[in-house]
């Protein structure tokens, strides 16, 4: 997947990502991966977690304003349960 490709992916599936590259983050940073991700392969998965979190920030600023911009009351997003 190329980081141009993000908007192709719907809310529930970043987020879902994004705790597995977290997850792999965590266990490359402590040594516990197996095997062992090489320094290329970290500042990717690094790079790929913060572009998820500004991607997913961005969204959710967007619906902020469009819910501002209709007139619609804002109010808690449905959650899809994971």
């Amino acid at each position: 997947m190329n980081i141009d490709e993000l908007q192709k992916f719907s809310d529930a599936t970043f987020k879902r990502v994004l705790k597995k590259i977290s997850a792999i983050n965590v266990e490359a940073r402590h040594g516990f991966k197996d095997p062992p991700l090489i320094d290329k392969d970290k500042e990717l998965m690094v790079l790929f977690e913060e572009e998820i979190e500004e991607w997913l920030k961005y969204r959710r600023q967007m619906r902020r304003w469009e819910s501002f911009v209709n007139g619609r009351p804002i109010s808690n997003y449905s959650v899809r349960p994971e």
